[in-house]
């Protein structure tokens, strides 16, 4: 649903309509403790770069062929960047945490 939100608005209004979205839909189903903030924040800002490296308009099939460590959820993307402390903190579902794990990054040519 993110990436469909991404293909629809701008970056952060993507964000701000996903995740009242979400929240909404949790909420309803009488979990509202299920939104987690910082997980939501961050694949919509992953997938947001994705598509814009992708340097044309993708369908979802090309995308997520193109980019499946996005879906990937037991051991995904997030461990890359997140402590798994940091994640499991309720100050991370609560709002947008910044990553706290170094990643290796290459150097500009």
């Amino acid at each position: 649903m993110a990436f469909l939100y991404l293909t629809e608005y701008p970056v952060l209004e993507a964000l701000q309509a996903f995740s009242s979205a979400l929240r909404r839909f949790a909420d309803s189903h009488g979990k509202p403790q299920l939104y987690h903030a910082t997980v939501t924040w961050a694949y919509v800002f992953l997938i947001h770069q994705r598509m814009a490296r992708g340097g044309h308009q993708q369908s979802w099939e090309e995308f997520a062929r193109n980019n499946p460590d996005l879906l990937q959820w037991k051991d995904g993307i997030l461990t890359r960047y997140y402590r798994a402390e940091t994640l499991a903190s309720d100050l991370a579902k609560a709002i947008f945490v910044l990553p706290d794990l170094r990643t290796e990054t290459t150097p500009n040519a």
